[in-house]
């Protein structure tokens, strides 16, 4: 009944509030990443991470303490799929 999400060697692991079942993205399905990029007060502050998945469906991740950190392991396992983070730039 706990809302977690964490990142390994696998994919992304994610459980919404009130689900009993574990939602699971291998890395192979992931066919693009962005960090989407704001400014705040004339600083440019990543915001979050959208996966872009083979059917075409996204998941969007607000980059917290703890993920924007795991950012270069992220990157890590997107290279072995030939995939990086790209820079998406928004107004807001």
């Amino acid at each position: 009944m706990n809302n977690y999400q964490y990142i390994d060697t696998k994919g992304l692991h994610m459980n919404h509030f009130f689900s009993l079942q574990e939602d699971y993205i291998s890395w192979e399905d992931i066919v693009k990443v962005e960090q989407t990029i704001v400014e705040k007060n004339g600083v440019s502050v990543p915001e979050k991470l959208i996966f872009t998945l083979q059917d075409g469906s996204t998941i969007e991740l607000s980059l917290s303490g703890k993920l924007s950190s795991a950012k270069q392991f992220i990157n890590k396992e997107l290279s072995t799929y030939g995939l990086r983070i790209e820079n998406k730039y928004s107004e807001s």
